[in-house]
């Protein structure tokens, strides 16, 4: 019996089975056995005790025979156990993954586990990455809202590598849960120092890649590959086109702030475990820091908090540098200087707020600066800012998200800048598929996302759960002998993938989920001003906050219309920004209610279109295409929907 329960607890795919023959063997043997029980009772008795034990033996069969099945354990053993018979050349591979950053992990270990052979190229010497040089010390999980129930969007490999750690880590033990999961694969071979310097592509397809290192130079094929690199290292050399920063909506070498986490030691860290059990001492935390005067003009401070590291050290992050050229190798190292000085008197303000912390001093930050925005490479599809405020659900969605998309890195106060909450949208397959190659797939916020877009669908757990997903595709790829832009053009493959996408360990439901009005059961996208709103959005000219409230009913003044107009021709119509436009933008800048005549006469100057007194309305509506206009009376105030159609046509108006 004890060899009977070591199965029961092994959950092996072979194990379920043998244990469910078991019961099976016990309960055939009962029902032929001859009886020798009185009727009545112990006949009643005895269709009880077979009940229970066929009961059991169905539980048993669905807990460890088919759930196994359904998460992809067996499936995985299955396939390892098909595909011995598959000869690779030495320098030959099913998928070649490019780069160490936790996403590239995911996508390594995602192909090798279906026994496929796997490479992971990477230019460093350990697989930290950018974990452990930025000095990350804590990992959440995405929870996003499925058919009205809160769940959490990222499973598989993600909870194998950070659900392990129930508050934080630190690198080292970072680095030594991917070097256990790494090593635990026979099927994948790591290379270390290594670069990649040339490719070899044949119509849309790469075949084949040169890499460089201290051994010299050798040549890899592989029938797919995955760029997981920050900076899109292997599509650069593959000629896929991009765009740099935030120049998808006007500003080039824009890009979002970067990131210095720092260490501090001699930190009361026991007075530290106490505190945090009450309810608001992080809330309190949070405060002092953003109630900290800067000494640095570029430097800001979002959502900051701490993680415990040992008895002594607490890591600290939320300190950011604002417009940094990250293309600019002068400009990183700058930033560095700036954030690590706001950094030691951001410890000496510490002492005097937070008693926890009346010793401490500045330890370290970090190896390098985290850099969360590179370029943004064009793929097959681009996700945009509609999308994820229609929480939107792809047809070759891999992978779920509802991360905020934030717009703050164009202010430079502490504030997040939060355009739309989503509930849940799904990242689509032709995203991570570039425009120029049929065979490679592009993992994290480099991939074809818009900018804005890039702040949600970028963010780490969402590249880790999309890099596990793009091992699966590439290995489905290979089995199935098709690439993944057949994949992505094939109705069929498509619905077969995502069969095959769950079986592997990711998170894929079906949902139908709307952002509501505030206060009411409207959906947004049903409204007359939805259009414009989403223009806006786009561009990260409107905020909805946490809550998705875009005020639509409230009154607004005329410094609001005139700031902007100001930021939408910026953005929208750059060519028009001028010194001479700003000047006659500023004088309407006035804490007086907006009104329609009010209105008009802005909207009329910006335009170079003259007017009457009192006819400005009037006018505008003439000039202005928008039915939704025509309702606003001259006196009456005007509000925050009808502002947004007001900047949105008045500047397609200025543009043609």
């Amino acid at each position: 019996m004890g060899g009977i329960l070591n199965l029961m607890k092994s959950g092996s795919g072979k194990s379920p089975f043998l244990f469910s023959v078991f019961f099976t063997i016990v309960y055939i043997g009962m029902s032929f056995r001859k009886q020798n029980y009185l009727k009545g009772f112990y006949m009643n008795k005895e269709r009880l005790v077979k009940s229970i034990i066929l009961g059991i033996l169905m539980l048993v069969t669905i807990w460890f025979g088919f759930r196994p099945v359904i998460q992809g354990t067996v499936f995985r053993n299955y396939l390892k156990m098909i595909r011995k018979d598959l000869n690779f050349d030495d320098f030959e591979y099913a998928t070649i993954v490019i780069g160490s950053e936790p996403e590239g992990i995911a996508s390594a270990l995602a192909c090798a586990r279906t026994g496929l052979k796997t490479l992971l190229v990477t230019e460093d010497s350990d697989l930290g990455a950018y974990i452990t040089s930025g000095k990350i010390s804590s990992m959440n999980p995405q929870k996003g809202y499925i058919n009205g129930k809160r769940v959490s969007l990222n499973e598989g490999i993600y909870e194998e590598i950070f659900g392990k750690f129930s508050i934080g880590f630190s690198s080292r033990e970072y680095e030594t849960q991917i070097k256990k999961l790494v090593e635990a694969e026979k099927s994948l071979e790591v290379i270390y120092n290594s670069k990649v310097t040339d490719v070899e592509i044949d119509n849309q397809t790469l075949r084949a890649i040169t890499v460089e290192n201290s051994r010299g130079k050798f040549t890899y094929k592989a029938q797919n590959f995955i760029d997981a690199t920050l900076d899109g290292k292997l599509l650069k050399l593959c000629g896929t086109p991009f765009k740099k920063g935030s120049e998808d909506i006007g500003f080039r070498e824009f890009y979002s702030p970067v990131e210095f986490n720092f260490c501090v030691t001699g930190v009361d860290t026991e007075a530290l475990r106490k505190s945090r059990k009450t309810t608001n001492f992080l809330d309190d935390f949070q405060l002092a820091l953003l109630s900290y005067k800067k000494i640095k003009p570029n430097t800001k401070i979002v959502s900051p908090a701490f993680i415990i590291l040992n008895e002594s050290e607490v890591v600290i992050s939320g300190l950011q540098v604002y417009g940094v050229n990250v293309e600019d190798e002068g400009a990183l190292k700058a930033a560095y200087k700036e954030a690590e000085q706001e950094a030691i008197m951001l410890t000496a303000y510490l002492k005097n707020v937070v008693s926890a912390f009346r010793d401490c001093k500045y330890k370290e930050g970090p190896a390098d600066l985290f850099i969360p925005e590179y370029l943004h490479y064009e793929g097959r599809y681009t996700l945009t800012v509609a999308d994820i405020m229609e929480n939107r659900s792809f047809e070759d969605g891999i992978a779920l998200c509802s991360e905020k998309v934030d717009a703050s890195k164009f202010t430079k106060d502490n504030l997040e800048y939060i355009v739309v909450s989503p509930h849940v949208y799904s990242i689509p397959l032709g995203s991570i598929i570039p425009v120029n190659l049929e065979n490679v797939l592009m993992t994290g916020a480099k991939a074809s996302f818009s900018s804005l877009a890039a702040t949600s669908a970028g963010t780490i757990p969402a590249r880790i759960t999309v890099g596990e997903s793009a091992g699966l595709v590439s290995a489905y790829s290979f089995l199935n002998q098709i690439s993944p832009l057949e994949i992505l053009n094939r109705p069929e493959e498509l619905k077969n993938l995502r069969k095959y996408l769950k079986r592997g360990g990711v998170y894929l439901e079906d949902f139908s989920e709307y952002i509501l009005v505030e206060g009411t059961q409207e959906r947004l996208v049903d409204l007359p001003v939805y259009p414009y709103i989403k223009v806006l959005a786009e561009y990260g000219l409107i905020a909805g906050g946490t809550d998705n409230d875009y005020r639509l009913d409230s009154r607004v003044s005329q410094e609001l219309l005139a700031v902007l107009l100001k930021n939408a021709m910026v953005k929208m119509a750059p060519d028009f920004y001028t010194l001479e436009m700003d000047e006659l933008l500023t004088k309407y800048e006035k804490k007086a209610t907006l009104t329609g005549e009010t209105a008009g006469e802005m909207i009329l100057d910006v335009l170079g279109i003259s007017w009457e007194e009192g006819k400005a309305l009037s006018r505008m509506k003439e000039v202005l295409p928008s039915d939704l206009l025509d309702d606003l009376g001259k006196e009456e105030p005007v509000t925050m929907d009808v502002v947004y159609v007001l900047a949105v046509e008045a500047i397609n108006t200025l543009k043609h």
